[in-house]
């Protein structure tokens, strides 16, 4: 028998070695083996988003607003960049040190792939203090692991697989909290929540929260903890997590407030799984092209088993949290959504209910690791009743199955199956195998009692098979560029000067990051509410104005717009139109637009008016509008008419940085083509000015008579009062965690 070290790193041994053997093909040494992980989110959103992080990080500035997606954005509100996320700033140290000036989607899937090996590695960490026998314990981290929620789309949707990877760190820190009264570990454990929040996926944060916390009450209330101090602890668990995330939360809450987040509608936020998707707890493939709630047909079967028998209160509890996620992740059609989405604020931020089968997967496979520990020992009579019947229950599923192939098989071969390529039958064959081989398991363990000597090795292997078999390879493709060259594009690329595209839904998403020139659009979830009812609102031919658009990309085959009129273009280019998109026709054509001279930056607008949010978007589109001429604010603005020869030069132009020089022969209004944002601070020739919103979503600073140098620069002072607010925590944490006095009395 090892000694309990050399055990341990035999596990971590193979934790390490299944996850090579799961990812290898991502680093295979031929090219033409070689995967990589579907493109979209993954490559358009996240990539896109860790390389508008590095490329300003490493020419030495801190990023905080982009200005290649919607005409402005403030990248450093929004959540899913993971801004302070630092295993992401490992990633940025390692390629700075390399020597790249921009962030490469393989620094991404190196990323990625590490956290699959550091959820395993925390969840067997985590499992080691809830049970009996490190094998089982090694079981439970290898179903979470490779289970079909966290190998399905959080590989694709990365902040959700980097935040979800902190719950058992968190939950060992709670259960160390309860067991030995100690603050460091509530401030441990806050800094762990902490970094769960950084990595960006406030939903799954908000669930990551949720199961922490009744974590912490079961464990307190098993500890013999009374109210009072279990009150406190909690207090200060939300206190110090707070504080310490206040960096990104302070600005993300403002950002979300200010977004059309803001106010989802019931309908949109109660969607989850139909009820026929617990068909994925036994095949896959069968109701959705993703498995989120398979983690293998023997682990599942265990699971059953420790909720149905085990007499430990873990077991109950974390069979408790398996149900009422199960039920939340139908959304309104269980009902019970319903006093959720009322009664809990944040649950009307999110849409999506079917994100909570990450807490009934997490739950179930804590539960499979229990029935695992309790199959590794000797069983009782009734223990051996009860596996009795699990095996037999087994058995049946596996007639079931082969009845289910039987009938794919034969309805493949009469061509009935809508898709020839369906997987359907191989998937059935898969259930029908890994039936047979749980129920053999279940009966060797029955059958021979010394086989609990072996059982654990025999659990795993059986679970390795199913997992490995059903889930590996779900999410890959043969590597490619995230954004290729393009003929189509060719004209926009070789356009001197300001100005900015608009995509009708034609160009990869976030197309203007990708290629490098400024777009109107953007495919992030978080959209500023004015800017987003300007694009909705506003009149083409208007809005092509104020956001100086000279490419439009789109289905339209002339280029008439949305207000029937035919603005003075020319088509430049055309491309067959990716498929996918909204396009009848077939091609996409990028019209170059032609009337007014060259976009404008910024310009002086001599006819101020003012005007509330609920009327300036329908004064914008009135007819015979001249959005140069004319500007609405929601306050009173001095302005005079002006003289010929005005003149406004941009005599830099970075992401949140602006200066402009203007000259004109009266006071006025200087509009700025940039979404707006409260952050943004202004210096009219060395003197701090105010920061408007012009037409309801651009920036604005007035400006008097004669020359004036204009500098505008996006200073968010809720970030410097979230970084305060972090330090102070953080200060709080370290006093807490080297200060051993700090306790709670034995």
């Amino acid at each position: 028998m090892p000694s309990p070290s050399r055990r341990t790193f035999l596990h971590l041994g193979v934790l390490i070695g299944l996850w090579a053997l799961f990812f290898w093909r991502f680093a295979a040494p031929n090219p033409a083996d070689r995967w990589a992980f579907v493109e979209g989110d993954f490559t358009q959103q996240f990539g896109v988003f860790r390389d508008l992080v590095y490329r300003p990080l490493a020419a030495g500035q801190f990023p905080l607003w982009a200005g290649c997606l919607l005409s402005g954005y403030p990248l450093h509100a929004d959540p899913q960049t993971a801004l302070f996320y630092f295993p992401a700033w490992i990633t940025y140290g390692v390629l700075r040190l390399m020597g790249w000036g921009n962030y490469p989607i393989e620094a991404l899937t190196a990323e990625v792939l590490a956290h699959y090996l550091l959820a395993s590695i925390l969840m067997y960490a985590f499992l080691r203090r809830e049970l009996t026998r490190p094998m089982a314990a090694l079981f439970g981290a290898v179903v979470f692991t490779y289970g079909g929620y966290l190998t399905g789309f959080p590989a694709l949707q990365t902040a959700t697989l980097e935040t979800e990877t902190w719950l058992p760190l968190l939950l060992l820190c709670l259960r160390q909290l309860a067991h030995t009264r100690r603050l460091k570990y509530l401030a441990l454990a806050s800094a762990v929540l902490a970094v769960a929040y950084f990595a960006g996926h406030p939903q799954t944060f908000v669930f990551v929260g949720m199961v922490s916390v009744a974590y912490l009450v079961f464990q307190s209330r098993q500890s013999g903890i009374r109210w009072g101090t279990l009150s406190a602890w909690a207090a200060g668990f939300g206190f110090l997590t707070a504080g310490l995330a206040a960096v990104q939360l302070l600005p993300s809450l403002q950002f979300i407030s200010l977004s059309t987040r803001a106010g989802i509608p019931f309908s949109a936020a109660s969607r989850g799984f139909p009820f026929q998707d617990i068909a994925q707890f036994f095949i896959t493939g069968l109701v959705s092209h993703w498995q989120p709630l398979y983690l293998g047909i023997l682990p599942l079967a265990l699971a059953v088993w420790a909720a149905l028998r085990h007499p430990r209160p873990p077991a109950r509890f974390w069979t408790g949290v398996a149900v009422t996620g199960l039920i939340l992740s139908f959304g309104t059609k269980a009902v019970a959504y319903d006093a959720v989405f009322w009664f809990v604020p944040l649950f009307k931020l999110f849409r999506g209910q079917e994100h909570f089968s990450f807490v009934v997967v997490f739950a179930l496979s804590v539960l499979a690791a229990y029935g695992a520990d309790s199959l590794l020992g000797p069983l009782t009579p009734a223990g051996r009743r009860a596996l009795n019947v699990l095996r037999n229950a087994t058995l049946l599923l596996f007639a079931v199955a082969i009845v289910f192939l039987l009938a794919t098989l034969l309805i493949q071969r009469a061509n009935l199956l809508p898709d020839p390529s369906d997987t359907l039958p191989a998937r059935a064959a898969m259930w029908t195998l890994f039936a047979l081989l749980g129920s053999m398991a279940l009966h060797a363990r029955l059958r021979w009692p010394a086989a609990r000597h072996w059982m654990g090795a025999l659990l795993l292997t059986v679970a390795v098979l199913d997992l490995f078999a059903v889930n590996r390879g779900a999410d890959v493709t043969p590597p490619y560029q995230p954004y290729p060259y393009s003929s189509a594009l060719q004209p926009v690329l070789a356009e001197p000067g300001f100005f900015r595209v608009q995509d009708d839904f034609q160009l990869k998403g976030h197309a203007g990051c990708g290629y490098g020139f400024r777009q109107v659009e953007g495919i992030t979830p978080y959209l500023i509410s004015t800017y987003g009812r300007f694009i909705e609102e506003v009149a083409e031919p208007v809005r092509w104005k104020l956001l100086g658009v000279r490419f439009v990309v789109t289905w339209r085959q002339e280029l008439i717009a949305g207000d029937g009129s035919r603005p003075t273009a020319e088509e430049v280019a055309q491309s067959p139109a990716v498929p996918g998109v909204p396009n009848k026709a077939g091609i996409t054509k990028v019209f170059r637009l032609t009337a007014e001279g060259d976009p404008k930056r910024a310009f002086v607008a001599h006819d101020v008016r003012v005007a509330s949010d609920a009327a300036v978007f329908a004064r914008l589109s009135e007819s015979g509008f001249d959005p140069f001429a004319t500007a609405y604010v929601s306050a009173a603005v001095a302005a005079a008419p002006g003289g010929p020869g005005e003149s406004v030069t941009a005599q830099s132009d970075a992401p949140g940085h602006l200066q402009l020089r203007v000259n004109t022969a009266a006071p006025g209004l200087l509009v700025i083509s940039e979404a707006y944002f409260p952050g943004w601070q202004a210096r009219v020739n060395g003197a701090a000015a105010s920061v408007l919103r012009a037409d309801g979503a651009l920036l604005a600073v007035a400006v008097g008579p004669g020359e004036s140098l204009v500098a505008l620069d996006y200073r968010p002072p809720v970030l410097l009062l979230g970084g305060a607010v972090s330090i102070t925590a953080l200060l709080v944490c370290v006093a807490l965690i080297i200060w051993p006095r700090f306790g709670w009395g034995k």
